[in-house]
């Protein structure tokens, strides 16, 4: 099915799995993307996190270490599962529900598979970020703060950027689109409740509250850590956590729409994509690491 959204994580989380985690390779080009991409994960992330953390050899060599740990954990246990979910799903398109309520249940078991990773990965890394000296510390602040302005800026530049965005994931799944639903997402994302200056504050108090507490390594840092690597929710302000719900229904209620108006055509496109996406999993998943 079409993603509506992706869940939030921390700056630092998000630069090391964006491109690993299933709703990732599923945004993908298309699946012969997938098996290209994904047997050169290890590389991209390396390549990544060296030049976002300023690491020594020992600890470059650690890093390579739980790069390779996660990328063999990913590709065995959690390719199957997704091969297995989207099996299920394109079963379902003979026979849908397309109302916001199955949308949101679909959205939950998906940010299951994403979270899975995420700890995964928090728990692989966090090893070396603890090993950091203030130096090191310094440059990852910097990194980060790098990070969000040019965040920001992307934002600012591009202020459809979601409604291209969502645009280009329906005809992935569904193929070319009708009138009708161009309209449907012109009128939609025309009300958005997204505030990028609002998600930029969120992000820097987020990077404060963890550089904070990996330079004074209070009692029980490990575990304030790891909590907010996993999950950076936690430190939302009321306001902001209401941006995100509104974001998160209206994306429902819009992917509803538009696979309401699906044509026998694009079901068809979306059940064949489903189950490319599925073989390509599996395949991958087979393949030694």
């Amino acid at each position: 099915m079409m993603t509506t959204y992706q869940p939030p994580i921390s700056p630092v989380t998000r630069r090391c799995v964006s491109v690993l985690l299933a709703l990732a390779l599923v945004l993908l080009a298309g699946c012969s993307s997938i098996r290209l991409v994904y047997g050169h994960l290890d590389w991209w992330m390396d390549r990544n996190l060296n030049k976002y953390l300023d690491l020594d050899g020992p600890q470059k060599a650690l890093l390579q270490q739980r790069v390779d740990e996660f990328h063999r954990w990913h590709r065995q246990t959690q390719l199957p599962r997704y091969a297995d979910y989207f099996e299920k799903l394109a079963k379902e398109v003979d026979d849908p529900d397309h109302s916001p309520q199955r949308l949101r249940q679909i959205e939950e078991e998906v940010d299951t598979f994403w979270q899975s990773s995420v700890v995964m990965l928090s728990d692989l890394m966090l090893p070396i970020l603890v090993q950091l000296d203030n130096a090191q510390i310094d440059q990852l602040a910097e990194n980060i703060q790098e990070e969000r302005e040019d965040s920001l800026k992307k934002w600012e530049k591009s202020k459809r950027k979601r409604e291209k965005e969502f645009r280009k994931q329906a005809e992935r799944w569904l193929g070319d689109l009708t009138d009708e639903q161009d309209a449907m997402i012109d009128r939609q994302l025309a009300s958005t409740t997204f505030d990028p200056k609002r998600r930029d504050a969120q992000r820097q108090q987020w990077s404060e509250a963890f550089l904070a507490t990996l330079r004074s390594k209070p009692e029980g840092y490990l575990q304030q850590l790891r909590e907010m690597l996993i999950n950076p929710q936690s430190l939302w302000s009321p306001e902001y956590r209401k941006m995100q719900d509104q974001l998160r229904a209206q994306g429902r209620q819009l992917a509803s729409e538009i696979l309401g108006s699906a044509t026998p055509e694009q079901r068809q496109h979306l059940k064949s994509s489903l189950l490319e996406y599925a073989a390509d999993f599996r395949h991958l998943a087979a393949q030694a690491h």
